[in-house]
């Protein structure tokens, strides 16, 4: 019981010296010598300079931790976006090229499809046909369909 006392009287003291040093500052002062000191008390008759303590920290440290975690993290979300955007981009462009290439070729074969006459053509492996008026026009209907899908505006960029 004693020690609990005598612990507590320690403390109080404690306490108030410490607060007492917190309310005068830091003093800074020179010697005849001309050393440097440092005290929590001016010295008589010497001229002395108060230097204020360091301001404590503005905000509670877990908050601006917290809060700089939102930035980053957001910071972080827009530069994926940005990557995505341009990645997209660049495939839509890649979409417009071949949709341009499709256009063409759809294109010169109605163009070889509507000569009329009985053609030959060559098949991917390299085989000669000639086509009947039947399949002539199932070719010339696929062309028109072909042009009308890739040679007309698309309707708008993915995501819009």
């Amino acid at each position: 019981m004693f020690r609990g006392l005598a612990l507590t009287a320690v403390l109080v003291v404690l306490t108030s010296v410490s607060s007492a040093a917190g309310k005068h500052g830091i003093y800074k002062w020179v010697d005849d010598s001309g050393a440097v000191h440092y005290t929590q008390t001016p010295p008589p008759n010497r001229e002395t300079q108060e230097l204020k303590p360091a301001p404590g920290p503005a905000d509670d440290p877990d908050a601006i931790s917290s809060q700089l975690k939102e930035q980053t993290d957001a910071m972080e979300k827009r530069q994926t976006e940005k990557r995505q955007g341009a990645a997209d981009a660049q495939q839509w462009a890649e979409i417009q090229k071949i949709r341009r290439e499709n256009c063409a070729t759809a294109k010169a074969n109605l163009a070889k499809l509507q000569q009329g006459g009985n053609r030959a053509y060559r098949t991917p492996d390299g085989e000669v046909v000639r086509l009947t008026e039947e399949d002539r026009q199932q070719r010339i209907d696929e062309a028109n369909r072909q042009i009308k899908e890739n040679c007309s505006p698309p309707a708008g960029k993915p995501g819009q």
